[in-house]
């Protein structure tokens, strides 16, 4: 019989790549945790093909340290990899996935964990994920600084919380999908290991180092599609950071293509279409689930250069409108309508390379 007082009940899951130094922080931030004396949990760090010093850090603390941390370097690259070997090697019965880059307030961990026990209902919980801006200064904080004008989180024209990791739905609890979002993002969740047991690991086609964006996202559509329960809890909230290269043109149209090609990867493959078998996403979804079945023949089904039709016409009306950008220029929303185009892009490219995929 297994000593249920040796059981380990958290597992926190931190993958990593390149980032030694903000791993260090955030490990220090895991051990100023506070009201958790009574908890049995580990951290296990993936080391997902580093060349940099991230595992002489990850020794240091293993060894110095009196928090029970498991290394495990994985050589594929890709997050989904990456974090996949880290379910592999957890022994909690609740998997914390935190990013390398995040900061965590010491009553994080006690906060979240009573948003479980208040809703045991509910099987993965998000959080709120506030930004952490860049120093303008090298050495000094800077509570002044501002970012780019042309970053906003004002609906529709939200360009910072779709490609920064930044995640805040408000003060109160929200149910996902809900007005305003429809999953939480991967910077930091917390799920029972059952959902993995029962869902299978996260597609390791997506994701950095793969696709670019989505395999969290991928993730959460799958479990809402067989009826498990999401929630955000927004009195476990944490601080992730915003690289400087994160705040220029090129990094947003970068981020934008690679959103593109990712969801349609989700939306014309693999488990979430073969378990509705029919597009779930945006405007297809609408076309193939609302609309006579001769408009999904004719723009979903037909490809011209081995992509449909339908994404022919959505770029053909962005390029069209693209004169635009000026009137948005006059309201701060400069580069709207070029993220939507880079997107756009990146479905087609997704679309020539899945030249033998059948709708």
């Amino acid at each position: 019989m297994t000593d249920s007082k040796n059981q380990i009940e958290l597992s926190i899951i931190v993958c990593t790549r390149n980032r030694a130094r903000q791993l260090a922080t955030l490990i220090q931030c895991l051990g100023s945790q506070i009201n958790i004396e009574d908890l049995r949990w580990e951290i296990i760090l993936v080391d997902n093909n580093s060349n940099d010093n991230t595992k002489e850090v990850a020794y240091a603390f293993c060894e110095g340290s009196n928090l029970k941390i498991n290394y495990i370097f994985e050589q594929k690259t890709g997050l989904s990899n990456a974090r996949n070997a880290g379910i592999l090697a957890s022994k909690g019965s609740l998997l914390l996935f935190i990013d390398d880059d995040v900061l965590i307030p010491g009553e994080f961990i006690s906060n979240a964990l009573f948003g479980i026990k208040e809703f045991p209902e509910f099987q993965i919980f998000g959080f709120r994920v506030l930004p952490e801006w860049p120093e303008q200064k090298a050495g000094l904080h800077n509570p002044s600084f501002k970012p780019p004008f042309w970053l906003t989180f004002k609906k529709p024209f939200n360009l910072i919380q779709s490609f920064l990791p930044v995640h805040d739905l408000g003060p109160e609890p929200l149910q996902y999908p809900n007005r305003i979002a429809k999953n939480p993002i991967g910077a930091c969740f917390i799920l029972k290991k059952e959902v993995f047991e029962k869902l299978g690991p996260f597609r390791e086609d997506l994701g950095a180092g793969q696709s670019g964006v989505c395999e969290d996202t991928e993730f959460f559509w799958h479990a809402l599609m067989n009826n498990y329960k999401i929630l955000y809890w927004p009195y476990a909230a944490l601080y992730h950071t915003v690289f400087p290269e994160r705040l220029n043109i090129a990094y947003l149209h970068k981020w934008y293509f690679n959103l593109g090609k990712s969801l349609y990867l989700v939306k014309n493959s693999g488990r979430l279409l073969n378990e509705r078998k029919k597009p779930i996403l945006g405007i297809e979804g609408f076309i193939s689930n609302k609309m006579p079945g001769i408009f999904e023949s004719l723009l979903l089904k037909i490809k011209i250069l081995s992509v449909p039709i339908l994404l022919w016409l959505k770029l053909m009306f962005l390029i069209l409108v693209l004169p635009l950008t000026l009137l948005f220029l006059l309201i701060n929303r400069t580069f709207y309508l070029t993220t939507m185009l880079a997107k756009t892009l990146g479905e087609v490219y997704q679309s020539r390379k899945c030249k033998n995929y059948i709708h």
